[in-house]
């Protein structure tokens, strides 16, 4: 094997160790977790405002089955605005500061949807539309929204963020937020990171041999 490409998978190994050391640190939105959201939409005469501080597990809860889309790509298609029922904008805020905002049909038919618009407090982002958990338009409610008209319930269908009812959370540990699913997305990365760099030296290190072997 050639001097350069040793070089070159020092090189690689270098970089690797960057990226992995990159991923030891929390990443920098990490730092703006929100502690609180507003929803403002029909039957409400002011928005509603729901702190971390004051109501944390009903906050945490309604924030997990939200902040998900935020990199997400989205459903195919767009769903029939005359099926679509009222609409709820919800606001995700950072020390008062607004940083995602996100329109939420809870009583859409087919199931609850939202709709992530390009126009985002902290800049653009693609239009998607999604699929959203069956346990929104409970948690909507507990925050202050009109109950739902039972008519307009549609069929239940897989939850695209993992959500689990109380009813069946025989170990009742809290549902995940935010903070435990950075933690998961940067174990994954150190996970790949530090897969690629044991690879990377296993080359190196038989390069070595292979060029003592013939120097000899």
């Amino acid at each position: 094997m050639s001097r350069r490409l040793t070089r070159w998978l020092a090189y690689l190994l270098t970089v690797g160790a960057t990226v992995l050391a990159l991923g030891i640190a929390d990443p920098a939105w990490a730092a703006d977790e929100p502690t609180s959201l507003t929803i403002a939409g029909q039957g409400l005469s002011d928005p509603i405002e729901l702190r971390q501080a004051a109501q944390p597990e009903l906050f945490n809860r309604l924030l997990h089955q939200i902040t998900w889309m935020a990199g997400a790509t989205g459903a195919p298609a767009r769903p029939d605005p005359a099926t679509l029922g009222p609409k709820y904008t919800l606001t995700l805020l950072t020390s008062g500061k607004p940083t995602q905002t996100y329109d939420v049909y809870p009583h859409a038919k087919g199931g609850p949807k939202a709709f992530r618009p390009a126009t985002q407090p902290q800049g653009a982002a693609p239009e998607a539309w999604f699929y959203v958990s069956m346990s929104v338009p409970e948690l909507l409610q507990a925050a202050g929204v009109p109950a739902a008209d039972e008519s307009t319930i549609g069929l239940q269908y897989q939850d695209p963020a993992g959500y689990v009812p109380a009813a069946v959370n025989t170990d009742n540990r809290p549902l995940v937020n935010l903070r435990q699913i950075v933690d998961g997305q940067r174990r994954t990365l150190l996970a790949w990171a530090g897969s690629a760099l044991a690879v990377l030296a296993l080359v190196v290190l038989a390069a070595r041999r292979s060029r003592r072997r013939y120097a000899t």
